[in-house]
């Protein structure tokens, strides 16, 4: 079953993964970490944090091809290509 957004225009399924940038809506149908992201940061700041300070930030700021979010203490870096969502740096700004 597909949802329709009335205000974009567009299909997406339930399967998909919704953010909103700014006034545009960034769909995504997976997340995954990066290499770096494993090897440098994840005993520093876990998954689950990470995916929700994603969905709790309102308005990531765009950055060329990345999205940073400054949130909690926490500072994130993250893209989206080939429809999902790359998880590629986060540390806790507290330390």
């Amino acid at each position: 079953m597909f949802n329709y957004n009335y205000e974009r225009q567009t299909l997406y399924s339930p399967k998909d993964y919704v953010i909103v940038v700014g006034d545009i809506m960034v769909y995504f149908t997976n997340i995954k970490p990066t290499k770096h992201y494993k090897e440098e940061h994840k005993s520093e700041v876990p998954l689950d944090k990470v995916v929700a300070i994603i969905y709790g930030t309102k308005n990531p700021r765009k950055n060329g091809e990345t999205f940073e979010i400054e949130n909690e203490g926490y500072y994130i870096v993250f893209k989206i290509e080939n429809n999902i969502l790359w998880i590629i740096n986060a540390k806790n700004q507290k330390r």
